[in-house]
């Protein structure tokens, strides 16, 4: 007799790995969660040592919707006989290593919950139940929850290029890199952007000749992290704003870029005060160039070096930079993964092409029974809190709750935002 799971989740980074931590105390359902990794591991190629959490080490995997949760933070740190130490540090964010090591930890005590090396390879739905097929084998299940990761936003004009010498900064090449006596281009003034600069620039991968900085924003712009902004960053404004149209809502996710994907205040300062130092009394950096309103427009190729021709937005000027090695740090982009091609005629999207996805975090389809959850591709449908970790929490019981059918989780406030935004 066939096992029918009551969901399958597909992808575990943080966002999955919260839902199988609030699915698993609930004995009413029945859950897998794969990966195609052997283990839990979350943007290994940027764990730079004084890489930061953005948001509360409160908004972990399980906290804000379940406290008393043996998954979260603050359980990890006692397990690990961490808590007075970490008290002592005086930090309201952690480093990217502390969160991945407390993730690790918690998928290790859901184990029987998870399936690594299980790379999902078709999805199919016959009318009553999905299939996910995976390399050896197949899982029935109800529903399923599609948390598989953004895709790498690569420029059209960089694609013909890509190689071991110029590369997306999520990929291999960052864990063995040679940077030595190079001439560096980092393209992206976002956080990944200036952390990839500032480690090149103090010689993690070896001294270089120069490192450039390239960004298409008006600065190195801060993230937006005042009080009364991360109101948006709340159960209810999320509620409200996907009720709006969708011309309302692109508008307003526009508008709140650095909201969610600006830089660091802190690194930022750290990083000025390094340059500051090093400029006028210790000047032992290598050369080095920072320049805003900055696209690039075209790559040539020079023997085993490239021609970066780049648009000055400022001034209009056409400008030439040589690199020998380019690490594009340009984001990522909303794309369904290719396992969902077999039932993609079953997915509604909107005139932009982008998939509807609901206030409970299910897509739109043609599908009569079962869901199609969606984990950070609704940007466009419940704003900029959707891709970050803020609200992941939150999400995950919206869709706990849904799939049991009544309210196991406490998904809504007591108290009004501060912010009358809708009202």
């Amino acid at each position: 007799m066939q096992n029918i799971y009551d969901i399958v989740g597909i992808g575990l980074g943080p966002f999955n790995l919260s839902l199988a931590a609030l699915l698993n105390p609930l004995s009413e359902i029945n859950s897998k969660f794969l990966d195609n990794k052997p283990e839990f591991s979350w943007h290994p190629e940027l764990m730079f040592g004084d890489a930061m959490m953005q948001t509360s080490f409160l908004k972990d995997l399980v906290t804000p919707v379940d406290p008393k949760s043996i998954f979260s933070f603050l359980n990890y740190l006692v397990e690990n006989g961490q808590f007075y130490h970490f008290l002592n540090t005086d930090r309201k964010a952690i480093n990217r290593y502390e969160f991945q090591d407390y993730c690790k930890w918690v998928s290790k005590q859901l184990c029987d919950d998870i399936d690594f090396e299980s790379k999902v390879i078709d999805i199919k739905h016959d009318g009553e139940k999905f299939e996910v097929i995976k390399e050896g084998g197949s899982y029935f299940t109800k529903n399923i929850c599609v948390a598989s990761g953004p895709t790498k936003n690569i420029p059209e004009c960089a694609r013909p290029f890509l190689s071991e010498t110029l590369f997306h900064a999520k990929s291999k090449q960052m864990k063995k890199l040679d940077l030595k006596g190079k001439k560096v281009v980092v393209i992206g003034g976002g956080q990944t952007g200036v952390e990839t600069f500032r480690n090149a620039l103090n010689g993690m991968w070896g001294k270089v000749e120069k490192v450039t900085l390239l960004s298409g924003r008006h600065n190195l712009q801060p993230l937006d992290e005042a009080p009364f902004t991360n109101e948006i960053f709340t159960p209810e404004f999320v509620l409200n704003f996907h009720s709006l149209s969708q011309e309302q809502k692109d508008s307003y996710t526009q508008s709140q870029l650095l909201a969610s994907d600006g830089n660091t205040p802190q690194y930022l300062q750290e990083m000025y005060n390094e340059l500051y130092l090093d400029r006028f009394y210790l000047k032992k950096l290598p050369d080095y160039t920072i320049s805003p309103m900055r696209w690039l427009k075209a790559i040539e190729k020079q023997g085993e070096s490239y021609k970066l021709v780049v648009d000055n937005l400022l001034n209009q000027n056409e400008e030439f930079i040589d690199a020998d090695i380019v690490i594009l740090a340009t984001g990522f982009k909303s794309v369904l993964p290719s396992f969902l091609d077999g039932i993609a005629d079953k997915i509604t999207k909107d005139s932009k092409g982008r998939i509807i996805v609901g206030q409970d975090y299910s897509i739109q389809t043609t599908i009569e029974n079962g869901k199609i959850y969606s984990m950070n591709f609704s940007r466009h449908g419940h704003g900029v809190a959707d891709p970050q970790t803020s609200l992941m929490s939150w999400r995950s019981a919206m869709i706990a709750n849904d799939l049991v059918g009544e309210t196991k989780y406490k998904t809504t406030n007591n108290s009004e935002s501060f912010l009358s935004f809708f009202n």
